[in-house]
């Protein structure tokens, strides 16, 4: 079996593993990296491709995956949920970005038409391989992909281990493994203890709007946004909750189907709760009283979390709660950095309060290490989707610590397991 790093190797962003084996070769994800224009992984000929099995629908992972539909039409393997939550991501990819694409809209929805839906622990062939994805506990309906030959490979995609309000964690039994391919995007720090960020952030959301403030949370539309009500929901936050962007799509989708909600109920209590904003009516209503916005994007390049980032920098009551890692250079960690809000081409210096409290969809060093004493028998692996110091760190601590082969891959290169 021989494993190839088109991308996601020293980095984070456009993951892409192509893996051989006989006359068969599935691709692991094809995602995109979002600088100032999409950058996208190495070159695959999508004739020669068999598969594509996609982990979940954000963009670093399924960005790229419509170029592969110019000419040649694979099958495509994901769940149900991340099929439709990548129709969201990629019709606002293509909006926004579309001048930089070397595809449109049509190539997506031939995408889409191409995709197969399937659901955890219910294996599949793809000619000589058998394929079965995996809870991976990132976002709703992703996975880790399992591909069995003579060899065994498990892909990690994004994973982690901790239950959050809306999920349980990965399911960590994979058995046997000759071959490991993981995140290392934490591996060189642990995350907060979960209820106790939970808690911090919710009594700092209470400080702000009893003191007649509001609170921006900007917030990634597939998965974080709808977790951040969850959290306030079940931590008894009485005040307003608005929710506006892509977020309320997403929050439908997700129920719509509970099979990939483990904590349904309260997520649903929460969704009948929350304010939806709709249209500019709706932004001025939920900045008329101080209440809590949840709002894409992420790390403030976009949205409506701009228009209300603008509309609060000069206020002291009011605060801006950013819940997720912020790329060095984006809006979000200028914000966080200098307090300086970057809009329309300008720079500003904010009066509101601005912190950040580090939600996320990714295993820590401890889980991660924990994870990989976890496989029964793994004698390689390959730690990708994490900056160079430390894709090499999770390698070093798993030769140290597990005798294991372990290596963080160059792009390009190419191993035999």
């Amino acid at each position: 079996m021989e494993v190839t790093f088109l991308g996601g190797a020293r980095e984070v962003g456009r993951s892409a593993v192509l893996v051989r084996y006989k006359n068969t070769q599935v691709l692991l994800d094809y995602g995109v990296m979002l600088n100032d224009h999409p950058e996208f992984p190495m070159h695959v000929e999508p004739r020669k491709i068999d598969a594509i099995l996609l982990t979940h629908s954000h963009l670093d992972h399924s960005g790229s995956i419509p170029m592969l539909y110019i000419s040649h039409t694979p099958r495509i393997y994901a769940t149900r949920m991340t099929r439709e939550t990548a129709e969201l991501l990629l019709q606002d990819f293509i909006k926004l970005s579309g001048y930089y694409l070397p595809f449109e809209r049509v190539e997506m929805e031939s995408m889409l038409r191409r995709c197969r839906e399937v659901y955890y622990r219910e294996p599949f062939k793809v000619r000589d391989l058998e394929v079965e994805f995996i809870d991976a506990g990132h976002i709703p309906g992703s996975a880790q992909i399992l591909i069995k030959g003579d060899k065994t490979l498990v892909y990690t995609g994004d994973v982690t281990t901790i239950r959050s309000k809306m999920l349980d964690g990965a399911d960590t039994q994979v058995g046997d493994a000759d071959g490991v391919i993981i995140e290392s995007t934490y591996a060189l720090e642990d995350h907060p203890e979960r209820e106790e960020l939970e808690r911090s952030f919710v009594e700092a959301c209470k400080e702000v709007v009893e003191n007649g403030g509001r609170v921006l949370v900007p917030a990634f539309s597939v998965g974080r946004a709808q977790e951040i009500m969850c959290v306030l929901h079940a931590r008894g936050f009485k005040h307003p909750i608005w929710l506006d962007g892509m977020a309320r799509r997403t929050l439908d989708h997700y129920l719509e189907d509970r099979r990939f909600v483990d904590n349904y109920d309260l997520l649903s209590k929460a969704g009948r709760r929350v304010r939806r904003v709709n249209g500019r009516r709706g932004r001025g209503a939920a900045l008329s009283e101080p209440g809590v916005i949840i709002s894409p994007a992420g790390m403030l390049k976009g949205g409506p979390a701009l228009h209300y980032a603008t509309k609060l920098a000069d206020d002291p009551r009011s605060a801006i709660f950013l819940v997720s890692f912020q790329i060095p250079g984006t809006p979000g960690a200028m914000l966080l950095e200098e307090k300086i809000l970057v809009a329309d081409g300008e720079e500003r210096k904010v009066k509101c309060r601005v912190e950040q409290f580090r939600f996320s969809g990714h295993a820590g060093r401890s889980q991660l290490h924990n994870y990989l004493r976890n496989v029964e028998t793994a004698t390689r692996i390959y730690a990708i989707h994490g900056e160079e110091q430390a894709c090499t760190a999770l390698a070093e601590w798993s030769i140290n610590e597990l005798g294991a082969e372990a290596y963080a891959p160059q792009k390009g290169q190419t191993y035999t397991i």
